[in-house]
């Protein structure tokens, strides 16, 4: 196993390592970042064995199976990460490896808050054996936290995170663009509107209850960024055993727009339907238990009759090659989208 010389830095660089690939992943992204950083490697003296994926989910099962090497990297995006990390996981804590990941996917979120921000970067960082200790989420049943369900890197979304996720899942067609008329079209249709009672542990340990009705979004995040490098949760941060809730309480179509569209600035957090709650675990249950009501959002992977259900940060829970973390919020806000959503809602609220 590895011994940790300094925080970030393994005793050696690593000698051997996995590289899991999706060859039919983003229109050959994986396959073309595989040969660009292929030469990093080699001149690090970094021996690879290469890995490729036949199906969904072989990523999370070569990480829980495989004998492990120095280390267990992904060439993808935040749904390579996220099976990665659930594999090694699933592993006693004595028979785990060093995780990583290659940015080729079409988000590239988590790499991005790891401070790895171009396919070379990174292969260069993991040459070099930097690692970190990063936090993850773990989804269990609501009174059974030990029994954990699933992990997630990122997020936890109840509500329209994930009512959103399971309309754009088919509207895959679209591209980019899907997530966007997902949600357009939930709000034509009113359907985002949802009620729960959260049970939450604070940052001191204390207990508080909310019965929460008519909001839309209820998100625990281990980092800043969500999906598209937006910082929903700014002031959130990967290492520090806390997890940022994000409650959007409202769940008009008009509320929706203005809260998403300041958030690609992290603005959001000004206005007094948003709150961000610090905790070390949540306990939530929906007012409702069909449909939607039970759907959760982890990772941008929908988990069906997930809730209720208890989400927690496990602290310092993987080893991670990083850089050094991204602690700066992108801001989007100046680019055509979120400037047109503002001048509507500006005009309508002229009106």
């Amino acid at each position: 196993m590895w011994a940790v010389a300094t925080l970030g830095t393994l005793a050696c660089a690593p000698r051997r390592i996995h590289l899991v690939v999706n060859p039919y992943g983003g229109g050959g992204a994986g396959l073309a970042a595989l040969e660009a950083v292929t030469p990093v490697f080699e001149a690090a003296g970094v021996e690879v064995t290469t890995l490729m994926t036949e199906y969904a989910g072989h990523a999370g099962e070569y990480a829980q199976t495989v004998p492990l090497l120095d280390g267990l990297v992904g060439i993808g995006g935040d749904g390579t990460a996220h099976e990665i990390a659930n594999g090694m996981l699933r592993r006693d804590p004595q028979d785990r490896a060093p995780i990583g990941i290659i940015p080729a996917g079409s988000g590239n979120t988590w790499a991005f808050d790891l401070g790895l921000e171009s396919a070379i970067g990174a292969a260069q960082a993991i040459a070099r054996g930097e690692t970190a200790p990063v936090d993850v989420i773990a989804l269990s049943s609501p009174d059974e936290p030990q029994a954990v369900k699933e992990y997630a890197l990122n997020i936890c979304g109840f509500g329209l995170p994930a009512a959103v996720l399971e309309q754009a899942n088919a509207l895959r067609w679209l591209g980019s663009a899907q997530y966007e008329l997902a949600g357009l079209l939930l709000i034509l249709a009113g359907k985002t509107r949802f009620g729960a009672t959260i049970e939450i542990e604070g940052a001191d340990g204390e207990i508080a209850t909310r019965d929460l009705e008519g909001f839309s979004f209820a998100q625990g995040q281990v980092n800043m960024h969500m999906g598209k490098k937006v910082p929903f949760a700014p002031a959130a941060r990967m290492d520090d055993g806390l997890l940022d809730l994000v409650l959007v309480k409202k769940s008009g179509g008009l509320d929706i727009l203005r809260a998403n569209a300041l958030a690609r600035g992290g603005s959001h957090l000004d206005l007094p339907y948003v709150e961000v709650v610090r905790c070390r675990s949540y306990r939530l249950l929906p007012s409702a238990v069909s449909g939607m009501e039970r759907s959760v959002n982890l990772d941008g992977e929908l988990l069906s009759d997930a809730a209720p259900f208890r989400a927690t940060c496990v602290p310092a829970a993987l080893e991670v090659f990083a850089g050094r973390f991204n602690t700066v919020p992108m801001d989007s806000s100046g680019e055509l989208e979120p400037q047109l959503v503002m001048a509507l809602l500006n005009l309508l609220d002229e009106r």
